[in-house]
């Protein structure tokens, strides 16, 4: 669906409303109530959907998409997995611009089930022209519009954006860098990729007027030509700082029980990086 990557996706940083689909009602707790937290000084209009309904902090819980009366630009997908391909067809109903999908189970998990679900995920993702963020992955972090997957992540913006593959990985870099002084224009954990990926977010942070500083941590990437064109692209106008993730036999296998991601040897990468600037792996 990276066809469609030529588009502004401005829309994915500054959303008007977001529905979370699938938080709990019955357990304040949950991981799932996480991700509300984090949104609770959005600058839109938020909505919470469980279909036992109730009222979460003072937000009524709807019971179906469909029962929101108004317009929803994104939906934050919390559902089991094997409910996510129904859940975009439901959300095309609503004029859903984008949805992320913080579930895990699909390819990441190695199994004939998972691959099915995610293939499908971005079949009715493409055909309904809904762009997906994940599936398995934390969403965006945006400061300006107030949108976070971390209530403890700072709400002061700053210069430096940041691709992660990993969402655990993201989660301790704004962490430890904000006990260093450093601020965040948008931080984008993308999981799996079976939609917008590495390449997407990187040609948009490279003509992004609040990102003067791209780091990139990836463990694999869809689309080598497209990817190495944007590297260099982003390396000319703004400084970049990839670690690549899965360098090694073992790390390679790591990673693919992560994000399913094919991470590709260090013969393939390493010398690429005479060309890229600051380079660094872990195995």
């Amino acid at each position: 669906m990276s066809s469609l990557g030529s588009e502004s996706l401005e829309f994915l940083f500054h959303p008007r409303s977001v529905a979370f689909v699938g938080i709990t009602t019955a357990h304040p707790e949950h991981w799932t109530r996480t991700f509300l937290e984090g949104f609770l000084e959005f600058e839109g209009a938020i909505y919470l959907v469980n279909p036992r309904g109730g009222e979460i902090k003072g937000l009524k819980v709807y019971p179906s998409l469909g029962d929101i009366p108004d317009t929803i630009d994104c939906v934050i997908g919390l559902v089991p997995a094997r409910v996510v391909p129904g859940l975009v067809e439901e959300c095309a109903g609503k004029g859903v611009r984008a949805v992320y999908f913080c579930t895990a189970g699909f390819s990441e998990i190695g199994e004939e089930e998972g691959t099915r679900l995610e293939a499908e995920l971005a079949e009715v993702a493409r055909r309904k022209r809904i762009r997906v963020l994940g599936p398995n992955c934390m969403g965006i972090y945006c400061p300006n519009s107030r949108m976070s997957y971390s209530p403890l992540f700072p709400k002061e913006s700053g210069p430096v954006g940041f691709i992660s593959q990993s969402g655990g990985n993201s989660i301790y870099l704004v962490r430890q860098a904000a006990a260093r002084g450093v601020r965040f224009s948008k931080v984008i954990s993308y999981g799996n990729a079976c939609d917008l990926n590495e390449s997407d977010f990187l040609e948009y942070l490279t003509t992004d007027a609040d990102t003067k500083i791209i780091a990139v941590y990836i463990e694999g990437v869809k689309d080598g030509r497209r990817f190495r064109q944007a590297l260099e692209k982003a390396a000319k106008e703004k400084v970049v700082v990839l670690l690549k993730g899965g360098i090694t036999e073992g790390g390679a296998r790591a990673v693919a029980g992560h994000t399913a991601a094919l991470a590709g040897s260090e013969i393939t990468w390493i010398p690429c990086a005479n060309s890229w600037g600051s380079f660094a792996s872990i195995p």
